[in-house]
């Protein structure tokens, strides 16, 4: 039996990846003087891949990593008012509206009349919860944890911490190294629904084959998923 959903935020519930896309686009155009555009990105995301140790995951550490690839690529030549359009965009993908994805609003509302619900996500912690706070969704969870990385250990760390078998928890994402694997290997369900575009680290080559893996279309699915694998 599932008892427990646990669900994941940026991009399962709210849109998120398309404005980091947008932006890293509008960086290559900044920077199109210097170096062609697939140079630019392969180089943001070697800095990336490399930075998050330092600064985590969130639009802050990727708008220093962004000027930190516009120093390097135009070797040291990118002047002020293009460093200073680049701070900007952080800034704005940081005030940007919540954007619910389709069906959230009422699915969550819906699940959280039967099941305990966790939210669990990764990033910046004071980015994640002012869209938390702005999703009008915080009501409906039980629980809310916002980690660092979300690998075996962390979510071992936070079902420990709220006396929760991993094996009674589905998870559901749109990532499947950080919301899928991690689960099916401490004996848990997991529930893949991509987003249309992908982050460069959360991208996997083939999906899982477990009895206990799903892939859903959308998340207005889950309900009656969850109905079948609970006999109903």
């Amino acid at each position: 039996m599932i008892k427990v959903v646990a669900l994941d935020a940026d991009d399962t519930l709210w849109h998120s990846e398309s404005r980091f896309q947008q932006t890293q686009a509008r960086l290559s155009e900044i920077l199109d003087q210097y170096a062609p555009h697939d140079q630019v990105q392969a180089h943001l995301h070697e800095l990336e891949v490399r930075n998050i140790k330092l600064f985590g995951f969130g639009i802050k550490g990727f708008t220093l990593s962004m000027i930190e690839a516009a120093i390097e690529i135009s070797q040291g030549r990118i002047t002020a008012p293009e460093i200073h359009e680049i701070v900007m965009m952080g800034k704005a993908m940081l005030d940007a509206p919540m954007e619910l994805l389709d069906g959230v609003a009422e699915t969550v509302g819906l699940l959280a009349k039967d099941y305990p619900l966790f939210m669990i996500t990764k990033g910046d912690h004071m980015d994640q919860y002012n869209k938390i706070g702005n999703s009008g969704l915080a009501d409906h969870f039980t629980q809310i944890e916002v980690v660092m990385n979300k690998d075996v250990a962390a979510y071992r760390e936070v079902f420990s911490r709220h006396d929760v078998n991993a094996e009674q928890i589905m998870m559901v994402g749109n990532s499947i190294p950080s919301d899928i694997l991690p689960i099916l290997e401490l004996g848990g369900h997991g529930v893949y629904i991509p987003y249309h575009v992908t982050a460069s680290f959360e991208r996997h080559e083939t999906e899982p084959e477990s009895p206990r893996y799903r892939r859903l279309s959308r998340i207005q699915e889950l309900p009656a998923l969850l109905q079948k694998l609970n006999g109903g």
